[in-house]
C-alpha cells in the first residue's frame, strides 16, 4: 500500500478572528519546513517570526509552539529561512 502523505514543521495561526469565521474547531496551520516521522525539531536558540500564508498576520513562535504536522499532499510552499 501506497502511502502519499508527508511531514511538515507547522505552527498555528495565532489570528483566531480571522481564521474562525462560522468554524471555531479550525486552527490554519502554517508550514515551515518538511521533515520526516521520526526527526526531531532543530535545536532553535530563538523565537520563529512567521507571516500567515492567508490571513497575512505576522506573530512570534517559540519551539515549544512548533509541532509536526501530517498532510496528504505537499502544498506550494518556500521553506521557513530558520529551516534551510
Amino acid at each position: 500500500m501506497y502511502d502519499d502523505r508527508e511531514y511538515f514543521w507547522v505552527v498555528l495561526c495565532k489570528n483566531h478572528r480571522f481564521h474562525h469565521k462560522g468554524n471555531t474547531s479550525y486552527s490554519h496551520q502554517i508550514v515551515l519546513a518538511e521533515t520526516d516521522a521520526f526527526s526531531p525539531l532543530p535545536m532553535l536558540t530563538q523565537q520563529v517570526t512567521v507571516r500567515c500564508d492567508a490571513c497575512g498576520a505576522e506573530y512570534s513562535y517559540k519551539a515549544t509552539e512548533i509541532m509536526r504536522g501530517e498532510m496528504e499532499s505537499a502544498p506550494a510552499f518556500v521553506p521557513h529561512p530558520m529551516f534551510k
